[in-house]
């Protein structure tokens, strides 16, 4: 059950898409320009909330429709380029993912024009089986608007230390 249990943990971690690093984050971003308007701004956590609910809903295609078509889906297992590309990684691992709520906060966005980034803080619970906390991380998404259409061309998160740790140990165990 725990070999069970820790493989269906480290499965669904890869859904963060990371950069399993400890090293000390940058913190530039969080002074970096909002040059972006209201409305923009609205928009574009439009796009980040509605991918949590597309990703919470097992709904992959509708997840990938928000990424550009070069748009990069960064994971520590391996990248995926383009709507195609991302929701079959993410359909491969759905045993795994199912069952999970997303959520996403302390949103900081900067850019101008068609340019944004938005960081976020992601943490992830489990919703059926128990009510435990899965893990968390900082979520990148660089967003480009296109034909009107705020979409993302790379999303990459970085895992935070103990979920980071967690994860190391219970592949360990296997």
């Amino acid at each position: 059950m725990k070999t069970l249990l820790s493989t269906i943990f480290a499965a669904t971690m890869m859904l963060l898409p990371m950069s399993m690093s400890s090293t000390a984050q940058d913190t530039d971003y969080i002074s970096a320009e909002h040059n972006l308007s209201a409305e923009d701004d609205l928009a574009i956590r439009q796009v980040i909330a509605r991918l949590n609910h597309a990703l919470d809903a097992a709904d992959y295609d509708l997840y990938a429709s928000f990424f550009a078509e070069d748009g990069v889906f960064e994971s520590g297992f391996g990248d995926a380029i383009g709507p195609a590309q991302v929701a079959a990684a993410l359909d491969q691992v759905r045993p795994f993912i199912i069952n999970k709520r997303h959520v996403a906060g302390n949103f900081v966005i900067s850019g101008e024009g068609d340019d944004a980034v938005v960081t976020t803080y992601l943490i992830v619970f489990e919703r059926e089986a128990g009510l435990e906390y899965v893990g968390s991380a900082i979520n990148v998404d660089t967003m480009r608007r296109i034909d009107g259409e705020w979409m993302v061309v790379r999303h990459a998160s970085t895992l935070d230390p103990a979920t980071e740790r967690y994860i190391q140990e219970q592949m360990q165990q296997q």
